[in-house]
């Protein structure tokens, strides 16, 4: 009996459905880093950030145009990662993706400013910011932009806390850090 819809739950569900229905996206699927050596950005992303492997491939024969390249075919390794627990139905993973044929270009890496049009940030949630920090800020290549701090988020009606640090992986890739809220 605990499982009954109360009349007024009944007209927000079919509310909550057709806005799901009618919308356009269904889910953010993955967003992709492009690093120069896979293997090399796994240690980190697995072995240090505890991301998991949900997916991966290696082939000369991907879809270049799809991906944005002059070529009709490119050579990829990729992996898809997930946060260890994460149900890959629901959440969203980043594909760690190393181009083989034409190679990954370095350059001067990822942009330099924030401001720049684009993706310029990953935002990533840990239980505890403190432990995330002594154990990222050791890794070879990783740069701190700033130590763990707190800052009030503010609401209308309501603040609350959070302890916040940020980085750029050992690619440039520019990652901040925070745990759960405090009131």
């Amino acid at each position: 009996m605990g499982n009954e819809i109360r009349p007024d739950q009944f007209l927000e569900l079919n509310i909550k459905a057709n806005e799901f229905m009618n919308a356009l996206v269904k889910k953010f699927l993955h967003v992709c880093i492009t690093v120069p050596d896979l293997d090399e950005a796994l240690k980190f992303y697995r072995d240090v950030l505890g991301f998991v492997s949900t997916f991966q491939t290696r082939t000369d024969k991907a879809d270049g145009k799809l991906l944005g390249f002059e070529e009709e075919e490119i050579g990829l390794y990729a992996h898809h990662i997930l946060t260890a627990g994460a149900d890959h139905r629901q959440a969203t993973e980043i594909n760690l993706i190393e181009y083989t044929n034409p190679a990954t270009s370095v350059g001067d890496g990822p942009y330099e400013m924030m401001n720049h049009v684009g993706i310029t940030r990953l935002a990533l949630l840990v239980e505890n910011v403190k432990e995330a920090f002594d154990k990222i800020r050791v890794y070879e290549g990783v740069e701190i932009v700033c130590k763990p701090k707190d800052i009030v988020i503010r609401e209308p009606g309501k603040n609350f806390t959070m302890t916040w640090f940020s980085f750029k992986d050992p690619y440039g890739v520019f990652i901040t850090i925070t745990e759960p809220p405090r009131p």
